[in-house]
């Protein structure tokens, strides 16, 4: 028996097995490096992770990428989603606010 891994909270579904997100009555699909930023941010929601934190966990930490990439990817999650549930904290990384 297959466990689907799914989180849900508010009107946000995410569902890790099909890489899908649904919001209301809205299937959004998002590239794989947002899908991965937006599950670990909700996997622990209030939790802050930094940009080094998120950079090693999506990317690995042997990966070079620009400092401002984790904040583009950000930018346009928050374009797909919805402003409301991922907070800046300044100077410090992302949250995901639930």
């Amino acid at each position: 028996e297959e466990e689907t891994r799914t989180i849900s909270l508010h009107d946000l579904v995410i569902d890790h097995d099909k890489v899908l997100v649904f919001k209301k009555d809205q299937t959004i699909e998002l590239p794989r490096k947002e899908f991965e930023i937006l599950w670990l941010l909700a996997s622990k929601p209030g939790r802050v992770f930094t940009r080094e934190e998120i950079f090693d966990k999506i990317w690995g930490a042997d990966v070079i990428v620009g400092n401002r990439t984790i904040d583009v990817h950000i930018r346009k999650l928050r374009e797909h989603i919805g402003e409301e549930y991922i907070k800046t904290m300044k100077g410090i990384g992302y949250k995901f606010d639930f």
